[in-house]
C-alpha cells in the first residue's frame, strides 16, 4: 500500500506541478505579447503627435535653421508633452547619438543621459533606411521608446531622431483589466486539472481486460492537452475582445490630435470649404498607424460640400468604424471625424496568440511526457518475494539500477539541451545590444562571432574530453561540465562587454560538450553491462526534445522578461541537472559489477593499434571535407541566420521559437520512419547521403531566391527534412567506408563528430558574409553544397572501382 503511494505521488504530483506551470506560463505569454501589441498600437498613434513635431522642425530647417542650435526647440517639446500626457519625456538627439534637446520627468531625464546608448544609435541607423518610425521595449529601464527620424528637406539626409518615451505603466493601464480576466481564468482551469488528475487518481487499478485507472503518463498527457486547449479557446476570445477595446482608446488619441489641429484652423475663421491638403493629411497619418484603413470627414447633407473628404479605403464588413464630431465652422458645418479600422490588420495579430497556444501545447506535452519518462522508469519494482534465489534477486537488482541510469541518463540529456538552448534564438541578436561595437565588424560578422566561438570550444572541449575520459570518471566529467556550462550563463546574462559575452558563450560550449562526452562514457558502462540496449535512443530523444523546449520556452520569455533574464533562467537549469546527476542518475548495475567491469575497461580493443593513420585514408577524408564539414555549416542557417534575419523584419523572438519547432517536429517524428525506410531499402549508401544534401541545398536555393520569412520557413522546413534522416545516413556511411575496417568505428566516429564541429564554426562565418552580400550569398552557399556532394559522389565511385569493400558491406 505504501510503494502504490508513494507512486502515486511520484507520477501525479509532478503532473499537477507541471499542467499548472504550464497554464501559468501560457498565461504570461499571452500576457506578454498582449502588452507588445498595446504597445505597439499606443506608441503607432504617438507617432502622430510626433510627426507633427518633426515636420515644423524640418520646416524649419528649410528656412535655415540648425538642429545644434535650434531657437524654440524646447517650446515645440513641450507642445508635444502636452499632446501626450501619458508620456514620460521627449527628447531630439544628433546621428552620432548626442541628446540636444530633452524634457520630461527626472527619471526619463536621467535614463536619457547625454547620449543614446549604443544599441539605440546602431539601431536607429539601420532602421531608418528602410522605415519612418521604429519603437521597442527597454527592458532594463522598463520603458517604451519611440523614434523618428528628422531629415533634411534639401536633400532627404539624416540630421537627427525625436525620441518619445514612457514608462511600463503606461501600458499598465491598458492591460489591467485583461490581465486579471487571464489570471482568474488560469486559476479556475488549474483546478479543474488537480480535480480531474485527483479523481483519476481515487479510481481504482486497472485489472487486465477491465476498466480502471488508466496509467499516469498518459492521464497526465491527456488532462494537459484538454486544459491546454481551453486555455487557447477562452483566451483566444478574450484576447480579441481586450485587443480591440485597446485599438478603439489608442484611437481616441489620434482623434484628439487630429480635432485640435482642425479646431485651431476653425478658430482662426476659416472653414471646411476652403480646406486643401486635407487628404494628404490623413493619408500621412494613416501610414503612421498600421491599424488604420481609412480616415475621413463626414458633412451633413444639406452642407454646400462635397460628401466625404479624406483618404484611404472605405469601411468592409467586420471593420469598425469611430466617429467624433468637429468644431463648427463659421458656415455652421459640423463635420464628423470617421475612422476605420482594419478589421483584418486585429485578426493578422490575433493569429500570433494561436500560434503561441499551440506551441506551448506542443512543448508542455513533451516536457510532461519526458517527466512521466523519467519518473515512471525510476519507480519500476524491483523482485521482492522472498521465495527468489540470491542470483535473480541480484539479477534484477541490477537490471533496475541500469533502468534507473537509462532513465537518469535521458532526462540528464534533456535538461542539458534546454538549458542550452534557452538562449538559441537570440545570441547572435544580442550582439548587437551591447553599447559598443566589436572591432569595428559590421553588425552580421559581430553576430556571428559568439556562435562560432561556441562551437569551436565545444569542438575542443571533445578532443580535450577524449584524452583525460580514461582519468576521470563519467560523473566528475559531467558534473565539470555543466559547472563550467552554468558559469557562462551567467556571465552572459550579467556581463554588459562584447568580448567577455563571446568568452561566456566559449564557457558554455566548452561545458556542455564536456557534460555531454561524461554522458557517452556512461552509455559506455552501460553497453559492456548489457550490449542490446537502448542508450543512444535515449540520449537522442532527451537531446532533440531539449532542443525543442529550449528554443520556444526561451524565445517566448525573452519577449517577455528580456534575454538576459533568460541566461539566468538557463543557469538554474544546468544547476538543476547538476543536482540530478548527483541525487538521481545511479551508476548502472549497482557497485559490485562496477568492480567487475573495472579490468575489462583496462583491456585494450584489439591486439595492435593500428600503425596507419586514420587521416591518411582519401575516401575518409573526403567524406569529412565534403560532407561532414559543409552540412553542418549549412544547418547553421537555423541557429545563426534566421535569428538576425528575423529581427531585421521585426519579428518577435518567439518566430524563432517556431521556426526550431518546425525543424525540430522534423527530426522527432520524420526522423525514425524515413531512417527505418532508408535501412529497409536496398540503396548504396551513398545515396540517402546525396539527397539529405541536395534537400538542404534547394531549402537555402529557395530562401534566396524569396528573401522573406515564408521562404525561410520553407527552407527550414526543408533543413529539418534533411537532417531528419541524413544524419542517420551519414553515420551508416561512416559505418561502411574502410577505414572502420582497420581503425574501428570509434575513431573515425570521433573525426567525424569533430569535423562537424568546424562546420558549425565555419557556417556563421559563412552566412555573415553571405547576409552583407544579399540573397545571392545564400544562393552561393547552396549552389557549393550540392557542388561538394556531387563531388563526393564522384570520388566514391572511383573509390568503388578500385576498392570494392563498401560494395560488399552494402
Amino acid at each position: 500500500m505504501q510503494r502504490k503511494t508513494g507512486r502515486f505521488l511520484a507520477t501525479f504530483l509532478p503532473s499537477v506541478l507541471l499542467i499548472v506551470a504550464a497554464l501559468v506560463f501560457s498565461a504570461g505569454i499571452n500576457l506578454g505579447t498582449f502588452r507588445r501589441d498595446c504597445g505597439d498600437a499606443l506608441f503607432s498613434t504617438f507617432g502622430v503627435a510626433g510627426r507633427k513635431v518633426v515636420t515644423s522642425i524640418e520646416y524649419a530647417v528649410k528656412y535655415g535653421k540648425t538642429i545644434e542650435n535650434f531657437f524654440g526647440m524646447e517650446r515645440a517639446l513641450s507642445q508635444l508633452k502636452t499632446y501626450l500626457p501619458q508620456a514620460d519625456g521627449v527628447a531630439v538627439a544628433l546621428p552620432d547619438g548626442q541628446v540636444a534637446y530633452a524634457i520630461g520627468t527626472y527619471g526619463f531625464k536621467d535614463r536619457i543621459g547625454d547620449r543614446l546608448t549604443g544599441y539605440e544609435q546602431r539601431r536607429t541607423a539601420g532602421e531608418f533606411q528602410r522605415a519612418t518610425s521604429f519603437n521597442y521595449h527597454d527592458t532594463d529601464s522598463r520603458s517604451h521608446k519611440l523614434f523618428l527620424p528628422i531629415r533634411d528637406p534639401a536633400d532627404g539626409r539624416w540630421i537627427g531622431t525625436l525620441v518619445i518615451a514612457a514608462g511600463d505603466s503606461v501600458i499598465d493601464d491598458y492591460v489591467r483589466a485583461f490581465e486579471r480576466h487571464t489570471l482568474i481564468l488560469v486559476g479556475a482551469l488549474g483546478g479543474v486539472a488537480i480535480l480531474l488528475l485527483g479523481g483519476l487518481a481515487l479510481l481504482p487499478e486497472r485489472r487486465r481486460g477491465g476498466l480502471g485507472r488508466p496509467r499516469s503518463g498518459r492521464a497526465a498527457l491527456a488532462v494537459a492537452a484538454l486544459v491546454q486547449i481551453a486555455v487557447g479557446v477562452t483566451g483566444y476570445g478574450a484576447f480579441s475582445d481586450a485587443y480591440l477595446r485597446t485599438v478603439e482608446n489608442t484611437t481616441g488619441i489620434v482623434e484628439n490630435i487630429v480635432a485640435t489641429d482642425i479646431g485651431s484652423v476653425i478658430g482662426r475663421g476659416a472653414t471646411y470649404r476652403s480646406f486643401s491638403g486635407i487628404d494628404d493629411y490623413f493619408r500621412e497619418i494613416i501610414g503612421i498607424v498600421p491599424h488604420f484603413k481609412g480616415m475621413s470627414l463626414a458633412v451633413p447633407e444639406g452642407a454646400d460640400l462635397s460628401g466625404s473628404l479624406g483618404s484611404g479605403q472605405p469601411a468592409a464588413k467586420g471593420d469598425l468604424v469611430t466617429g467624433r464630431a468637429l468644431a463648427t465652422d463659421a458656415d455652421f458645418v459640423t463635420p464628423t471625424l470617421r475612422i476605420v479600422i482594419d478589421s483584418d490588420f486585429i485578426q493578422r495579430n490575433m493569429l500570433e496568440v494561436v500560434a503561441n497556444n499551440v506551441t506551448i501545447l506542443i512543448i508542455s506535452l513533451m516536457f510532461i511526457y519526458e517527466l512521466h519518462a523519467f519518473v515512471s522508469r525510476r519507480m519500476r519494482p524491483t523482485v521482492e518475494t522472498v521465495a527468489e534465489t540470491e542470483a535473480v534477486v541480484a539479477g534484477a537488482d541490477a537490471a533496475a539500477a541500469t533502468g534507473q541510469s537509462l532513465a537518469g541518463l535521458r532526462f540528464l540529456t534533456f535538461m542539458l539541451y534546454f538549458g542550452m538552448f534557452l538562449s538559441a534564438s537570440f545570441v547572435p541578436v544580442i550582439m548587437q545590444t551591447f553599447d559598443r561595437g566589436l572591432f569595428g565588424l559590421a553588425p552580421p560578422q559581430a553576430a556571428a562571432i559568439p556562435v562560432s566561438v561556441e562551437m569551436l570550444c565545444g569542438a575542443l572541449a571533445i578532443l580535450l574530453a577524449g584524452r583525460i575520459s580514461a582519468r576521470l570518471p563519467w560523473r566528475t566529467m559531467t558534473a565539470a561540465g555543466l559547472a563550467v556550462a552554468v558559469l557562462g550563463a551567467l556571465v552572459s546574462g550579467m556581463t554588459g562587454d562584447p568580448v567577455l559575452f563571446i568568452v561566456a558563450r566559449g564557457l558554455v560550449g566548452a561545458g556542455t560538450m564536456t557534460a555531454l562526452m561524461g554522458l557517452y562514457r556512461l552509455i559506455d558502462r552501460i553497453r559492456r553491462i548489457d550490449p542490446a540496449t537502448g542508450a543512444y535512443s535515449d540520449l537522442f530523444s532527451g537531446m532533440y526534445v531539449g532542443v525543442n523546449c529550449g528554443a520556444v520556452v526561451g524565445s517566448l520569455l525573452a519577449d517577455a522578461i528580456g534575454p538576459h533574464a533568460v541566461f539566468l533562467i538557463a543557469a538554474v537549469v544546468l544547476t538543476l541537472g547538476i543536482g540530478q546527476l548527483l541525487l538521481l542518475t545511479p551508476e548502472p548495475a549497482g557497485a559490485a559489477a562496477i568492480a567487475a567491469l573495472a579490468p575489462a575497461a583496462a583491456k585494450p580493443d584489439g591486439d595492435t593499434a593500428p600503425t596507419r593513420r586514420v587521416w591518411s585514408d582519401g575516401s575518409f577524408l573526403a567524406f569529412l571535407l565534403l560532407v561532414s564539414v559543409p552540412t553542418s555549416a549549412c544547418s547553421m542557417f537555423l541557429i545563426y541566420y534566421f535569428p538576425l534575419f528575423a529581427s531585421g523584419l521585426g519579428q518577435p523572438a518567439s518566430t524563432v521559437g517556431q521556426a526550431f519547432l518546425l525543424y525540430g517536429l522534423c527530426i522527432v517524428y520524420l526522423g525514425p520512419l524515413l531512417s527505418r525506410l532508408m535501412r529497409s531499402s536496398d540503396l548504396a549508401p551513398g545515396l540517402p547521403v546525396l539527397a539529405s544534401g541536395l534537400i538542404m541545398a534547394a531549402g537555402l536555393t529557395t530562401f534566396a531566391l524569396t528573401g522573406s520569412l515564408v521562404g525561410a520557413f520553407l527552407a527550414i522546413l526543408l533543413l529539418g527534412l534533411s537532417d531528419s534522416f541524413g544524419l542517420t545516413a551519414q553515420q551508416r556511411y561512416l559505418e561502411r567506408l574502410p577505414v572502420v575496417g582497420t581503425h574501428g568505428l570509434a575513431v573515425p566516429q570521433s573525426y567525424h563528430l569533430n569535423a562537424r564541429k568546424i562546420g558549425q564554426v565555419i557556417g556563421p562565418m559563412l552566412f555573415s558574409a553571405a547576409a552583407v552580400a544579399g540573397g545571392v550569398g545564400a544562393t552561393l552557399i547552396g549552389l557549393g553544397l550540392a557542388a561538394a556532394l556531387l563531388l563526393h559522389l564522384g570520388l566514391s565511385v572511383l573509390a568503388l572501382r578500385r576498392r570494392p569493400f563498401m560494395a560488399k558491406t552494402a
